[in-house]
């Protein structure tokens, strides 16, 4: 009995050593790869760049607290440069911007009632600036926004000449102080380069002006305009 016991115990401890040296002989399989996740575009930093677009202009004017022109179109392409700043917490942008642009918007009133003795009077955006805050919704590389702040512009007012007492055309110009509030998307092409289109929509305020015959005038600008820019983040 003691014989075929012992002869038991050695056949399982050869068993067991066949086996620990075929698993010993087996090739051991390599961890799988751990990918890192792609990066995600991080919105923080200054920038600058250049806009350009169009502005549908709309010019308001009462004479003597009666209302010659409801909205003369004064329209024209607007063009000029921007930089700001963007503070990103998350999904969330913050930011602050401030641009300038030039524009050749310009508009005719209609033809006086008394056709006869006045002609139209005309006018002239020359540039607008904007000081806007912005808030933004970033999914990665593309950037949701609306934006608002003080809109100023630079106008010129063209009394229509009097034919009858032969007094020339008053040109009175004057800066506008008002608001302007809108939103747009903007695309990072690379880590640097961004792309933008936006809408504005701008309430310039009022101002009150003499005519050449004494009368008063008081004229107001809106102006709903759609940009294109292009900018460089540092």
């Amino acid at each position: 009995m003691r014989h075929l016991l012992i002869a038991v115990v050695a056949a399982a401890s050869t068993v067991a050593s066949a086996q620990l040296a075929t698993a010993a002989d087996m090739p051991v399989k390599a961890p799988p790869p751990v990918y890192a996740p792609p990066s995600v575009y991080n919105w923080t930093g200054f920038y600058a760049g250049a806009h350009i677009g169009y502005m549908w202009g709309r010019t308001r004017v009462e004479e003597d607290g009666v209302v010659t022109e409801g909205g003369a179109p004064t329209d024209g392409v607007i063009g000029g440069v921007l930089a700001g700043y963007n503070w990103q917490y998350r999904q969330f942008v913050f930011g602050l911007e401030g641009d300038f642009g030039w524009t050749n918007a310009h508009g005719t009133g209609a033809q006086s009632i008394i056709i006869i003795t006045q002609a139209p009077n005309a006018y002239d955006f020359n540039w607008t600036n904007h000081v806007r805050g912005r808030l933004g919704y970033a999914a990665d590389r593309w950037l949701f926004f609306i934006a608002g702040g003080l809109a100023v512009a630079d106008f010129d007012f063209h009394e229509g000449a009097t034919t009858t007492t032969i007094v020339p055309p008053v040109g009175v110009g004057g800066t506008y102080v008002g608001w302007s509030i809108g939103g747009g998307v903007e695309y990072a092409f690379t880590q640097n380069l961004l792309g933008r289109i936006e809408y504005l929509y701008e309430d310039f305020g009022q101002k009150n002006y003499v005519g050449a015959s004494g009368d008063p005038y008081r004229v107001s600008l809106t102006a709903n305009t759609v940009r294109g820019a292009l900018a460089w983040k540092f």
